[in-house]
């Protein structure tokens, strides 16, 4: 009976520890499955976290290619508007020229040491033309001034050549040509006379009707008066005037050729009377006519030119 009762305990000494082992698992079960699920859960979100990313990083990386496309044909765009509007080559070469030899031809012909500026301070002019600019020291007064001038270029088997069109010692307003070399002091803006009678010529609708009226003008301020009674009885619009010696420069604005083109009659009215007019000045020996700082330009449509020099009778 004794040994009945011990084993029975024994069994539910057994049945409690086996209880307990089981109770034990379940709750690790539980703990596990528990964990389990949170880290499927963990995982999930991160798997929908990593696919919004790549589906962010494809778009950016669409965007991406668009800029570049676009990039691509601005690039394209550019060259070609950049190939339209690159000079050409021989107007780099004539600048080139230009710096090698406007120096010593500015000097030969205006007899003063010229600086000239930086390249990207001239300009392109119509006609292979190109302005240039500097200054030159007057040692007398120990002043400096402004120089501009006008160069003309042309390619021939192969080689650039440069030509002195026209120069400016003193200002934008002052041009003259270059010829027989004449230096500054012997070109003036003036006149000698305190009254200088000029006759202003008129022509009606035929050859022999021909008129003028004689205006009278301040010799100090000749050129600005000069230009205002051009303007008032010819229509013509002049921009400069100078005496070199006893020989007067008339240089006209650069839309005159276009403005006097009206016909045979028409033009030849408007030609003769400007060189008849400016003829008439007194004390001068030859008159020369240029358009923008260059002379033999054509008017109209007819084949008139301005000749070189007109020697006054």
């Amino acid at each position: 009976m004794l040994k009945t009762v011990k084993s029975f305990r024994i069994e539910l000494i057994v049945i409690g520890v086996l209880a307990l082992i089981i109770v034990a698992l379940v709750i690790s079960l539980a703990v596990l499955a528990r964990r389990n699920n949170t880290l499927s859960q963990e995982l999930n979100i991160t798997r929908e976290y990593i696919y919004e990313m790549l589906l962010a990083y494809t778009a950016l990386e669409d965007e991406n290619q668009n800029i570049r496309n676009e990039l691509r044909e601005l690039q394209n765009e550019f060259e070609e508007l950049w190939a339209e509007h690159l000079p050409d080559p021989m107007h780099y070469r004539a600048i080139q020229h230009i710096l090698d030899i406007a120096p010593e031809r500015l000097r030969y012909v205006f007899d003063e040491d010229v600086t000239l500026n930086d390249p990207e301070d001239f300009v392109t002019l119509p006609n292979n033309r190109i302005l240039i600019s500097g200054q030159w020291v007057d040692a007398h007064f120990e002043t400096t001034h402004t120089l501009e001038a006008i160069f003309g270029y042309h390619e021939q088997n192969d080689d650039i050549w440069i030509s002195l069109r026209s120069y400016s010692p003193f200002g934008w307003d002052d041009w003259r040509y270059p010829w027989e070399s004449p230096n500054q002091h012997s070109w003036v803006r003036y006149h000698e006379l305190d009254v200088v009678p000029v006759r202003f010529y008129g022509m009606g609708g035929n050859w022999d009707d021909t008129w003028y009226n004689v205006e009278y003008l301040n010799g100090e301020n000749f050129l600005e008066e000069l230009a205002y009674h051009a303007l008032s009885h010819l229509n013509r619009l002049i921009i400069d005037a100078w005496f070199v010696d006893s020989i007067l420069y008339v240089n006209l604005h650069h839309s005159e050729p276009m403005r006097m083109s009206s016909g045979t009659f028409g033009e030849w009215a408007m030609y003769s009377t400007l060189v008849q007019s400016m003829s008439s000045v007194p004390d001068i020996d030859a008159l020369v006519i240029m358009v923008d700082g260059q002379r033999e330009v054509m008017i109209g449509g007819h084949g008139l030119p301005f000749r070189d020099i007109y020697l006054i009778n």
